[in-house]
């Protein structure tokens, strides 16, 4: 964003401490936590953010997750009021349930609605990948088997090879939510193949980013989680390039961007 005295009123967070280095407009299913906990965890000084939430089910049955994007554009146009510098949905199966395609699609429809750089959490994930090299992955999730044989075809039909898959079978979010890591490590470590180039955590409202480091040096392969990737790609987008350190090599890795490129052309690099 180009900073000119006469526009000085009419964005006020140009004189706000909020967010002075970069600000991220974040929408996520309502009733999940970790989507901004996690964005606390991670984001470096100076960047701030600002959420919405979409309406969602209680259960993670297919049936429901087909309905979670619907109100992402409208969230979008909210978020745009405050005008952030990426705005990010950050929802793995609101994102892949409609198959491939549906992640462009949305972020086609986000940057449309408001002029405003966008991504979704399947185009980041898939983008994530490509920066560390994993096109063969074992993914472990907390969904029923219906909506793990979706995100499975969602990523092979994107070029990539899912050699092993295990979820939890879990419909109630509230269980989802409060998992505690030790499920999610021990899960991942049993998913894990010699032959995956590495390992993949699915959805954003479980609390997987404090496993990563320990997963990272016990399997001696990447790995990445929804969230982690998520924003990731809203830092790279925003120009936030430093290395985090504590939450995976995704995170330690320089980010650089070019000016006025979406996740959804990051995601196909």
């Amino acid at each position: 964003m180009e900073l000119r005295r006469a526009d000085l009123g009419k964005h006020p967070l140009w004189y706000s401490n909020q967010g002075w280095r970069a600000r991220i407009g974040v929408i996520y299913p309502g009733a999940g936590f970790h989507h901004i906990s996690d964005f606390h965890k991670l984001a470096p000084k100076g960047v701030a953010m600002g959420a919405a939430a979409v309406p969602r089910h209680k259960d993670e049955s297919a049936e429901a997750m087909m309905h979670l994007d619907e109100w992402v554009v409208d969230r979008a146009k909210l978020l745009a009021a405050s005008h952030p510098d990426v705005i990010g949905w950050i929802c793995t199966a609101g994102s892949f349930m409609k198959g491939k395609g549906h992640d462009e699609r949305l972020v086609k429809e986000m940057e449309a609605a408001t002029g405003i750089p966008s991504t979704t959490t399947s185009s980041s994930m898939m983008a994530a990948f490509r920066q560390l090299g994993i096109k063969k992955l074992s993914m472990c999730t907390p969904y029923p088997n219906p909506v793990n044989d979706i995100e499975k075809k969602f990523l092979e039909d994107n070029g990539f090879k899912v050699l092993k898959c295990e979820g939890l079978d879990l419909v109630d979010n509230n269980i989802l939510a409060h998992l505690p890591p030790s499920v999610l490590y021990r899960l991942a470590k049993a998913v894990d193949t010699p032959e995956s180039d590495g390992v993949f955590i699915s959805c954003t409202g479980l609390d997987a980013l404090d496993v990563i480091e320990a997963l990272e040096q016990d399997l001696g392969k990447p790995v990445v989680t929804s969230n982690q990737a998520a924003y990731w790609m809203c830092f790279k987008m925003a120009g936030v390039g430093e290395p985090i350190e504590g939450y995976g090599r995704l995170m330690r890795e320089p980010r650089q961007r070019s000016p006025g490129e979406s996740g959804r052309h990051l995601a196909a690099v």
